[in-house]
């Protein structure tokens, strides 16, 4: 018989450490501070075996990857970690979080909802972003649930007065809004927000008995693609400008920076927002007089103590302080200004915080003189002139606009050869036209052209210069344009200011893919002599985006360049 098996010691072992979570946490947490996420999830998952079993490695493998812009990578870590704790009020909002990025905003809107019922100091972020996703469907199941939470909330005096006004403001509960508006001032003597409907001019002047004259038929306005080959195979098409008036409106206040008319109690003027088509698509988050918009109305700042002007002419607006505005939007208005019986003695409403090459730019083409209003100032107008922008002129619009190129934001050759021929009137073509330019954007905050320098360099030999539009006056820009034989530039609103070149500059315009609404800057262009070519480039991001960065390959413009001089 065999003798049995010997059974081999058991070797003693020291049992594991135990881990002080809070102080490895800290850890993690440090590292993520300065920005050294992956180092910090390595730790993470070097320290704990079975993150899954650990509330907080869960939720801070979720946080690092949520703040490294991997949602999709953050949520089973953020669903363990409420599951492990559920009434944790981190690990639910930034669950809620990461639903929103994901896109599921009904999963969102419920985990901000719970935040919301959980005890911390403050709901106001859980309880905002929610409002933010379901204000688009307010009588949604969503919509209606947090209706219901709003009113437990506000009844326990947990939402900040703001938010209160905002939200019955979405919802359309207008009547408690009005309410709540007329409690805010009683006996206290302050300004307070607005709650207003939004008008048209014309609506407006119509109801109220005050003047509007129609000044013509709207222009037909030629779209012409910008393509390499346009004038090889032309895409053509005409849309109509805005219909030409001039208006006059009683007892209008306006702010500084803002293309909003205060009328009344209870309305706003603005045909942007009033469009019968597009305006619902208008963004007003630049606009800072503006604390929530929807399609019908609008929750205003309050105004601050007007100053007053007997009478003037409203030429002041969002985005006045930008070049292609001013000189598209808002000069072309003096043509129909200019109608009225007692234009040159009306004082002039403008942004005092413009350029000053746009107050030279506004003194050569008229005399008036100049009321400057500062940026969130306002002022009471006894009688306020108004003039309509040439087409549909938004600044900004929703980032799911359906609005077509060809509706947003064209020119006119008449506006253009009111501007050109004004301005021609003390700035004559210099004899001789030698100069070939490069317009660098290098300074610009978007649609940079990346490889610029590459570009100019490529284009040093043939006799072009660099030049930064925006470090001249106006009259050296004009004088600029003006001494022009060839320009090239990337796209931008500088090229409006090719006006005041002679229309024989060969001019060579650089671009991503789309054009977007350049084709009704084009025909007008085409109309007035000048024959600008274009050339393609790759967007470094999305091609749906207009101010997208992009690369235009040296050597192709410099082949261009080289053709077009007939080299």
């Amino acid at each position: 018989m065999a003798p049995p098996a010997i059974e081999p010691a058991t070797e003693a072992r020291p049992a594991a450490p135990e881990i002080d979570i809070y102080a490895e946490n800290a850890r993690w947490m440090a590292l993520a501070a300065e920005r050294r996420f992956d180092e910090a999830i390595d730790l993470c998952r070097a320290t704990i075996a079975s993150p899954d079993t650990s509330f907080m490695a869960s939720l801070f493998l979720g946080y690092a990857a949520a703040q490294t812009g991997r949602p999709a990578d953050a949520r089973p870590h953020l669903r363990t970690a409420r599951k492990l704790n559920p009434s944790d009020y981190y690990a639910n909002l930034l669950l809620a979080n990461v639903e929103s990025a994901l896109g599921n905003r009904h999963e969102a809107i419920v985990y901000y909802m719970h935040c919301c019922g959980l005890p911390v100091d403050s709901v106001v972020e859980p309880f905002e972003a929610a409002m933010t996703l379901a204000k688009a469907q307010v009588d949604s199941a969503d919509g209606n649930a947090l209706s219901a939470l709003f009113d437990e909330l506000s009844a326990r005096d947990r939402l900040p007065e703001l938010l209160t006004l905002k939200f019955l403001f979405y919802w359309r509960r207008d009547a408690d809004l009005a309410r709540r508006l007329a409690h805010a001032a009683d006996g206290k003597g302050e300004t307070k927000p607005s709650f207003r409907r939004i008008r048209s001019v014309a609506a407006w002047t119509r109801e109220e008995g005050q003047p509007y004259v129609r000044l013509g038929e709207p222009a037909s306005i030629r779209l012409v693609a910008p393509t390499e080959d346009y004038a090889g195979d032309p895409q053509e098409k005409h849309v109509l400008a805005s219909e030409p008036y001039i208006a006059e409106v009683r007892d209008a206040t306006i702010v500084g920076n803002s293309s909003l008319v205060y009328l009344g109690d209870h309305d706003i003027v603005s045909d942007v927002l009033a469009h019968p088509q597009y305006g619902i698509q208008v963004s007003l988050d630049y606009d800072k007089t503006v604390l929530a918009q929807r399609s019908d109305a609008l929750l205003l700042a309050p105004l601050p103590a007007p100053a007053h002007l007997a009478e003037g002419i409203m030429l002041s607006g969002l985005a006045s302080n930008a070049y292609g505005h001013w000189f598209a939007e808002f000069l072309p208005k003096l043509r129909h200004f200019e109608k009225h019986p007692r234009f040159e003695e009306l004082p002039i409403v403008v942004d005092a915080d413009m350029p000053a090459s746009h107050f030279d730019f506004l003194a050569t083409l008229v005399r008036n003189p100049v009321h400057r209003l500062e940026r969130g100032a306002a002022l009471k107008v006894g009688c306020l002139h108004l003039a309509p922008t040439t087409t549909f002129f938004p600044v900004e619009l929703f980032k799911d606009h359906t609005v077509p190129p060809e509706d947003q934001a064209s020119w006119t050759a008449e506006a253009m050869r009111y501007i050109k021929e004004g301005v021609a009137r003390s700035h004559a073509l210099a004899p001789e036209r030698t100069r070939r330019l490069f317009l660098s954007r290098k300074n610009s905050a978007w649609r940079i052209l990346r490889n610029e320098g590459e570009i100019i360099e490529g284009l040093r030999d043939l006799g072009f210069e660099t030049i930064f539009l925006e470090e001249y006056d106006f009259a050296r820009q004009v004088r600029t344009f003006g001494e022009a034989e060839f320009i090239v530039a990337p796209n931008g609103s500088a090229l409006n200011s090719l006006i005041f070149a002679a229309t024989d500059v060969k001019t060579l315009i650089l671009g991503q893919q789309n054009s977007f609404n350049w084709g009704g800057w084009l025909g007008p262009m085409l109309d007035l002599g000048f024959e600008p070519q274009f050339m393609e480039g790759e967007a470094t991001e999305s091609t749906s985006f207009k101010h997208s960065d992009y690369v235009v390959p040296a050597d192709r413009v410099r082949a261009k360049v080289l053709a077009m001089l007939g080299s």
